[in-house]
């Protein structure tokens, strides 16, 4: 699991790839497996030591900027940090969209 997950500092070349389909999703249509939720915390925490930005402001600034790249299946976070922003590559194997509940009360 810790291998599924890239951090970068730079932009991925799919952002910029007009010819991609690259759709933004909301936190509350995204699950995370387990695994991959440890070590992205895991990561936000040492993001949050290394840039002296709360953990919890990471975490936050995280899930508003949450990128489904189609051609790959990748979901693509983009962590907001004062400085340089971060960019976290989530293999599809890792997450799925949230099925809505068809529930009737």
């Amino acid at each position: 699991m810790e291998s599924a997950l890239t951090l970068r500092k730079t932009a991925p070349p799919e952002l910029s790839d007009e010819s991609l389909a690259i759709h933004h999703v909301s936190v509350l249509e995204v699950e995370i497996v387990q695994g991959a939720m440890s070590t992205m915390r895991r990561a936000m925490k040492e993001v949050a030591a290394q840039t002296g930005v709360k953990y919890d402001d990471v975490m936050h600034g995280l899930s508003g900027h949450m990128y489904w790249v189609e051609s790959t299946g990748t979901l693509l976070c983009v962590i907001p940090l004062p400085e340089n922003d971060l960019y976290l590559e989530i293999p599809e194997d890792f997450w799925r969209i949230r099925e809505l509940s068809q529930a009737t009360h």
